[in-house]
């Protein structure tokens, strides 16, 4: 299999991630390999777009338990499911012909998706004509995802993989989530610290809010900004106006670096100690494959919520219990060997680096 189009949803930045990661382990596997990687809403007019993709970011970011609303009343059978089903349905027969010419165009001979969006209806109408795969990005799944139309699923964790086999739907792995080819090779803290310029005897903190940038970043800063022996790393994504606020406070605290969007993200990971972020899938799966210990910000509910649940049920996390007292909660955790001992074990049952890899070798097993 030399040729395979990867789709995804701009809808948050894990699925984009997620797609782009794909493409970025399968095109460096053979110099003969093509891909496509397409937001499957570049489709829909832009005013439709623009609703569906910012208006996530506005909900996520000011409004969480709307989205909250949503994902538990459209993950059973209910009023909104159906009502939600019949649009999905109704925006499919229009746009999924211009998906499927744009797919059969790039001479694709499989198609991954990592957003339901379409994903399923386009399995059922070409799964005799092309392998369809669907990449969860998350620890546990909604019923959008789980469809037994396509080639092959794959999931994050065990809880992930009964879900399935509740729904009676077979063919499914639990490879983990697709990062980056960059964090299969984790460099020391020590390597890491001197290309970032950092103190090598303090403790060091990353914290971010993902890729948008949401959670209460600036109260966890101005905790961890009153302990001396703590120094922060404030990575601020896709949220400008987080970056311009924190940037002006602490422009002046040697012990706080403010970034917007890095491109090195790696580094930052290997140079912590811990990190206190929110609980999306893909940057959940970026920390852990660092085996960085984790302290979880109040999550978006639906998926962050039990993307939470999971691995501080596992213990490869712990809730932040008090903003107020993030630097405390910090120092507990890394003050207690028992606890850390206890929290790498947990982490090793999610730190999947080569998930790429490993969906990609199964992939290409299809013809």
């Amino acid at each position: 299999m030399r040729s395979i189009a990867f789709l995804y949803s701009s809808e948050g930045t894990g699925h984009k991630a997620a797609a782009e990661n794909l493409k970025e382990w399968f095109l460096e596997n053979g110099s003969e390999n093509t891909a496509m990687c397409l937001d499957v809403l570049e489709v829909l007019p832009s005013w439709l777009r623009g609703t569906v993709s910012k208006g996530y970011l506005l909900i996520a970011r000011h409004a969480p338990w709307i989205w909250g609303r949503f994902y538990w009343g459209s993950d059973k059978p209910s009023v909104q499911a159906s009502v939600f089903d019949h649009i999905h349905s109704l925006l499919c027969s229009i746009y999924l012909p211009m998906i499927e010419d744009l797919v059969s165009s790039s001479g694709a001979e499989a198609v991954v998706f990592t957003h339901y969006f379409g994903a399923s209806l386009f399995a059922s109408r070409n799964r005799l004509k092309i392998p369809v795969f669907y990449v969860n990005t998350d620890f546990v799944t909604h019923r959008f995802q789980r469809s037994p139309v396509f080639s092959a699923s794959f999931t994050a964790s065990e809880a992930a993989l009964e879900q399935y086999r509740i729904d009676g739907i077979g063919n499914v792995f639990n490879t983990g989530i697709p990062v980056s080819k960059k964090y299969s090779s984790p460099i020391s803290k020590k390597t890491a610290r001197e290309r970032l310029g950092l103190d090598m005897d303090k403790k060091t903190v990353l914290v971010t809010g993902g890729g948008i940038g949401a959670g209460p970043v600036i109260d966890v800063t101005y905790s961890l900004a009153e302990e001396k022996d703590i120094q922060t790393l404030v990575v601020c994504g896709n949220n400008s106006q987080l970056y311009k606020k924190l940037s002006l406070k602490y422009s002046s605290n040697e012990n706080i670096r403010i970034m917007s969007f890095v491109d090195n993200m790696p580094e930052y990971y290997c140079a912590s100690d811990l990190a206190v972020m929110k609980p999306g899938g893909l940057s959940l799966s970026e920390a852990l494959s660092a085996k960085l210990p984790l302290l979880l910000l109040e999550p978006i509910p639906g998926q962050e919520q039990l993307n939470m649940d999971l691995l501080c049920g596992s213990n490869a996390a712990r809730r932040l219990k008090d903003i107020s007292r993030t630097s405390e909660e910090v120092l507990e955790i890394l003050g207690n060997d028992l606890v850390l001992d206890r929290m790498t074990e947990g982490i090793e049952l999610f730190s999947r680096p080569r998930a790429a890899e490993d969906i990609l070798e199964i992939i290409t097993r299809y013809k």
